[in-house]
């Protein structure tokens, strides 16, 4: 009995096989890695038991397949990015005296490893102890100011400091499989001394205090989407994010800053105030910093537009130029490039207006409305040469794309038809 027999995803893998196939050839660009991703996504498949995580008909076990093979295509394509760091071509031999003094990697990674602990363990501390702790290690405030700061005694001070610095010690010694001393006093502060002699002088400078706030994520999530699907998904800080059908996005929290990258399509983020962490989205080589506001992203093509719908945004450009945006302004900018054109201003209500089922086509070519508009649509859509550069005016009903795609010729000099696997193609007429 065939293995997908008795199994609903794999039934739905082998009927939409060749569909997927081409939608991994299209993210890989490369047909061979297309194929190996294809086996990798059904040996997820074969794993999971798709009766009770999701349900029964085919448009969500399809949704989820895709979703499945997205995500193994994001794993590959970073571990690819890890490989070619790790292997590169040094065209000047100086360059070579400079990388001796880069510490070796079994160092850094046993210092990041300790690292880990020592957050692990000032996670568990209350939080005015970890508080004061970070004030006195980290920031540098005298233990007077720590006081007046929290209300409390120098006593008390003291007494928290001594406590971080004994589940430290703790975590440390944990680490290495050994029972912390009974030792007390300044013998205690020599055994954690001891320990963290590790990293050498990392952790006696606020310097690499603020390193580790900076370098060692506390939270990390990932979503992808497939064709044709959004998805919401809560934050643990109390933001949100709202993913556009074809879209991936990635986060990393950290003590002192959360991160997001939308490595394609469009998301829109509603962002929870947080006075002490910045809230920064790449895109690209675009970088948008908030506090708190409410805001989309697109990426298509070489471009990224940046739509806000409350709040402001810092927007920074590959080339270093920056742009202050507030509420109903939107913005380009081009890859490896600088912003494109000024600043556009509307109603707020209209930023990313594909969460409510609409794209806008203002003064655009072609091609680059094509690609939008096939996120949504169950075949590819191809734009001839000749056609890719006529403009585009105009609002369209995502449910209504085919409407639309037909009504092309009617709009502009083009000719539509249809490819050998159910594509559409789009021609210049004459």
């Amino acid at each position: 009995m065939p293995a997908f027999a008795s199994n609903p995803l794999l039934l739905c893998y082998q009927q939409h096989y060749a569909g997927l196939l081409s939608f991994l050839t299209r993210r890989t660009g490369c047909p061979d890695t297309a194929r190996d991703l294809m086996q990798e996504t059904w040996l997820r498949l074969a794993e999971r038991d798709a009766t009770t995580i999701i349900p029964k008909q085919d448009d969500g076990l399809r949704a989820y397949i895709y979703t499945v093979a997205a995500n193994l295509e994001i794993d590959e394509r970073r571990h690819a990015g890890r490989t070619r760091e790790r292997f590169v071509t040094i065209a000047d031999p100086d360059i070579l005296e400079t990388l001796a003094t880069v510490p070796d990697i079994g160092d850094a990674h046993l210092t990041r490893e300790a690292l880990e602990h020592i957050h692990a363990a000032l996670t568990r501390l209350p939080r005015r102890t970890r508080d004061v702790f970070l004030a006195s290690r980290l920031d540098g405030v005298a233990r007077a100011d720590i006081a007046e700061r929290f209300g409390i005694s120098l006593k008390t001070v003291e007494r928290d400091i001594s406590a971080a610095t004994t589940q430290l010690e703790h975590a440390l010694y944990a680490r290495r499989g050994e029972t912390p001393p009974t030792a007390i006093g300044k013998a205690r502060r020599k055994n954690l001394s001891r320990l963290l002699g590790l990293a050498g002088a990392l952790f006696a400078l606020p310097a690499a205090w603020q390193g580790w706030r900076y370098l060692v994520p506390n939270w990390r999530g990932e979503w992808a989407t497939a064709d044709a699907r959004f998805h919401g998904q809560a934050l643990p800080d109390g933001s949100s994010v709202l993913l556009d059908s074809r879209s991936a996005v990635e986060f990393a929290y950290y003590a002192a800053r959360r991160t997001a990258a939308l490595r394609h399509g469009a998301a829109f983020f509603t962002v929870a105030r947080d006075s002490e962490r910045l809230f920064t989205v790449t895109a690209l080589d675009t970088e948008i910093t908030v506090l708190g506001t409410r805001f989309g992203v697109d990426i298509e093509g070489e471009q990224v537009t940046v739509d806000v719908e409350s709040g402001q945004v810092l927007v920074r450009a590959a080339d270093g130029s920056e742009r202050r945006l507030g509420a109903g302004d939107r913005l380009r900018t081009q890859a490896r490039g600088g912003f494109v054109g000024d600043t556009e201003h509307g109603p707020a209500a209209d930023a990313a207006p594909w969460r409510d089922g609409w794209l806008d086509f203002a003064d655009i070519p072609l091609e680059r409305a094509a690609q939008r508009l096939s996120r949504y649509t169950p075949y590819a859509i191809h734009v001839e040469p000749g056609a890719a550069g006529l403009r585009i005016h105009g609002r369209v009903n995502i449910a209504d794309g085919d409407a639309w795609l037909r009504q092309l010729p009617s709009i502009l000099p083009v000719s539509l038809d249809r490819d050998a696997d159910g594509g559409m193609r789009i021609a210049r007429r004459g």
